[in-house]
């Protein structure tokens, strides 16, 4: 090959790559396009969001986001859908982390296998053919009006992901560092939690954002469970803030912001983890 034919096939290269830039680049900005007006409006006067929404603000109204956060009792909220969020992720990584420690490297293969498709069927099995099953169960339990009524329809909907996450994940893991661990006398729970799961970071974090995610975000179940005042979460406090207050946008976008921004935060501060762990738990199972 001579040189004028390399220079040509880089210079293609090039130009295949710059042009894959713009177009990620226009998809981002499409993307973030609401994103910027929320905040745009959310720094408006209610005149001024109602007339002209898209445009930068002519004055910054600060005070929107007191206001938002003294009609959404935002404290009270944000306290219930973190015990939720942050409870029902701990019952997560631990059973399902346990359950896929012992389903991917027990010697006894045919049970856990069983065991596996056990867990299988929660994915399977679409949820909303379980609601109303489910909603009345919980209702025969006294689990309705009940923060911990929460946490255990999050934690046991979302544990069936997470242990095939974990199963696939630990599989792609050398069995050599379980015998190592033996060797130096370590029994089955310090062989998990001292060697193994530091190793499971990636899908780890993996699970911890998107149930988050799902957790944080969930209105539906909240709606039907949770009829009390005091217990609401951010997406149900949301949804009765725009219900009184759907013609002052300023701070029912002000009350967007806030209902988004401690899950971006958690995202941004996890996110290097979250491509390589998908990877591992999908590829590897």
């Amino acid at each position: 090959m001579t040189s004028t034919t390399k220079t040509k096939n880089l210079s293609r290269r090039k130009i295949k790559a710059l042009i894959m830039e713009l177009i990620m680049i226009l998809v981002a900005c499409i993307i973030l396009y609401p994103f910027l007006i929320m905040i745009f409006v959310s720094l408006k006067s209610t005149k001024e969001a109602l007339l002209n929404p898209n445009s930068f603000p002519s004055e910054f109204h600060f005070e929107n986001f007191p206001k938002a956060w003294e009609i959404m009792n935002y404290d009270r909220v944000f306290a219930n859908t973190f015990l939720i969020t942050a409870f029902s992720l701990l019952g997560i990584v631990i059973i399902s982390g346990l359950a896929g420690y012992i389903i991917a490297w027990s010697k006894h293969k045919k049970f856990y296998n069983i065991m596996y498709v056990f867990f299988l069927l929660g994915i399977m099995i679409p949820f909303y053919t379980a609601l109303v099953p489910l909603v009345k169960l919980m209702s025969d339990i006294k689990m309705t009006n009940s923060i911990f009524g929460m946490i255990l329809y999050y934690s046991g909907r979302n544990i069936p992901m997470a242990v095939f996450l974990y199963v696939g994940f630990i599989r792609g893991v050398s069995g050599e560092i379980l015998e190592a661990g033996k060797i130096d006398g370590a029994n089955i729970w310090k062989l998990y939690w001292r060697v193994l799961f530091p190793i499971l970071k990636p899908i780890t974090t993996t699970i911890i954002i998107l149930d988050a995610l799902h957790i944080w975000n969930d209105f539906l179940f909240p709606r039907l469970m949770l009829t009390k005042t005091n217990l609401r979460t951010i997406a149900l406090s949301q949804f009765y803030f725009t219900g009184e207050y759907g013609n002052k946008w300023e701070l029912a976008f002000a009350a967007y912001l806030l209902t988004i921004l401690p899950i971006l935060i958690l995202y941004f501060v996890m996110q290097k983890n979250i491509i390589k762990g998908v990877a591992a738990g999908a590829v590897k199972g």
